[in-house]
Formats: structure tokens, C-alpha cells, sequence
């Protein structure tokens, strides 16, 4: 019975080590040996689009769900996109400001940083998406930015932050995804990980027992509790663990690889 199954990028098929971007040979061996057994592997991230690098694209995944649903191809092709409209992106950035919030507004083709130096470790990415995602990667100044074309976006507090305003003013727009060390997600309200599974379950045809989902972090819960199976990586919180049919082992032990072996797919 043919799958259709979820992953997380980061600390699930790439991590970290040194500086270095690494997928293991596991990781590879096991996509590819899904995809040819005729099961179906999507990539389900935070990140946008825009932020798809050639190491991801190298996996050669059946398609995408980016921006935490927010944009979700197949083959190449675009299924479903929601941009955050205008009227609502510039009240946003306003709040934004009003409230001191540092900011990254994730877009399918733009990352837009502020010209404002950063105190909070948004700045680390800044650096980081200013060497990778170079033609993705712009500023703008918030006191004139407008109309900016953006799915989600990420904050982080400084200490006068009011995350406790900012989130009031937008309960009814706006889902927010606590990652921790005063750090935010943020995506129109009803997009998630999990959405974007039930939209391929139905454009697939594919029931929801057919369904499995791999990650690692907080954000990645939507879809391990949507999904029909649910895996951790090894070394993720105890809330992702809890949220889990199972554990496999960390990403450098080939948990990837060993999860889909035992669940006898590969």
C-alpha cells in the first residue's frame, strides 16, 4: 500500500557539525529506496520556499510542503499558495515595530531582514541567509517598508519586547509557534504542518492510516500528531517524543534510515 510520508529538514535529514551541512548517506539511501518501493516523500518545513537549498534539492523529493503549509508543490508544480495580503503584511510590520519585536519575513522568493541591527540571534540567521540564500536575501527599512510579499515570518524578543500585545492584536490572524529561547514562528491562522498533509491526503487520494510523519522539534507537532504514524528523531524534546508513535535513533546514528526499516518499508 503506497505511503505518503513527511519530513522535517533540520535535525531530521540535515544537521549541523562544524559549521557543515550534513545529510547522511542513510538519509539518501533511504528516500530514494521509499520512492522506489512507490511510496510517496515530501520535504514539510518552516522554512519558505525561498529557502530550499541545493543540498535539499539534491534529495529529490516527491515534492514540497514550505512555509508550514503555506506553499506546497508537487513535482515542481505548485498546488496551493497563501501569501499574507498586503493590507494585513503592512499592519503587521507596524505592530512589529510598535511592539519591538526583531523580525524575519519568510517569503517563496524573497527573506526581507531589517536594516536595524539585531540584538537577538535572528542576526546569527541574517548572516547565514546573506551567504546561502544570496538572491533570496534583501532589507528593507521598517519605517518605509510596504507591500512586502511574505508567507510567514519569525520573531524573537528583546527585553522591552511585547510579545503578550502583539499576540492579542492577532489571535484571530495569525497562529504563533513557540520554538523556545524567546523565539517565535508565525503563519496565517489554519496553515500548519498538519494542513498541509490532509490537502496531499486528498489530492492523493491517500487515507489517513496510510499517513507517516519524521521530525524533530516543536514546530514539527502538528503533523506527528496529525499523521497516522508518528517518529522522532533521537535527541528530540520529550514533548516531540511524547507526541510520537516512536523514537528512532539521532540523525548522525542513521535514525532516518532505521526508522522506515523498522517499520518495514525499506
Amino acid at each position: 500500500m503506497r505511503k505518503l510520508i513527511f519530513f522535517d529538514i533540520d535535525g531530521t535529514l540535515v544537521t549541523e557539525n562544524g559549521g557543515k551541512r550534513i545529510i547522511p548517506d542513510s538519509t539518501r539511501r533511504a528516500v530514494k529506496a521509499l520512492q522506489q518501493a512507490g511510496h510517496l516523500c515530501f520535504i514539510n518545513s518552516g522554512r519558505s520556499l525561498s529557502e530550499m537549498d541545493q543540498s535539499i534539492k539534491s534529495l529529490h523529493m516527491d515534492g514540497l510542503v514550505c512555509g508550514c503549509g503555506t506553499h506546497i508543490l508537487y513535482r515542481e508544480e505548485t498546488l496551493f499558495s497563501h501569501t499574507i495580503p498586503f493590507a494585513l503584511g503592512n499592519r503587521i510590520l507596524q505592530d512589529l515595530e510598535s511592539c519591538h519585536l526583531e523580525w524575519l519575513l519568510e517569503g517563496s522568493h524573497t527573506l526581507y531582514y531589517s536594516t536595524e541591527p539585531y540584538t537577538t540571534h535572528i542576526g546569527d540567521f541574517q548572516e547565514e541567509h546573506r551567504a546561502v540564500f544570496s538572491l533570496a536575501f534583501d532589507t528593507v527599512s521598517p519605517s518605509c517598508a510596504k507591500d512586502l510579499v511574505f508567507d510567514k515570518f519569525c520573531v524573537c524578543l528583546k527585553p522591552d519586547s511585547d510579545m503578550s500585545r502583539f499576540m492579542d492584536i492577532y489571535k484571530d490572524d495569525l497562529d504563533f509557534i513557540d520554538r523556545g529561547n524567546s523565539f517565535y514562528e508565525v503563519v496565517p491562522l489554519g496553515c500548519s504542518k498538519a494542513s498541509g498533509i490532509a490537502f496531499l491526503m486528498e489530492y492523493f487520494d491517500i487515507p489517513k492510516k496510510d499517513t507517516i510523519a519524521i521530525g524533530d522539534s516543536t514546530n514539527d507537532l502538528p503533523m506527528l500528531e496529525y499523521a497516522a504514524t508518528s517518529i522522532a528523531m533521537g535527541g528530540s524534546p520529550k514533548i516531540v517524543c511524547n507526541a510520537s508513535s516512536f523514537v528512532t535513533d539521532d540523525i548522525l546514528s542513521d535514525g532516518l534510515y532505521n526508522a522506515f526499516r523498522h517499520l518495514n518499508l525499506i
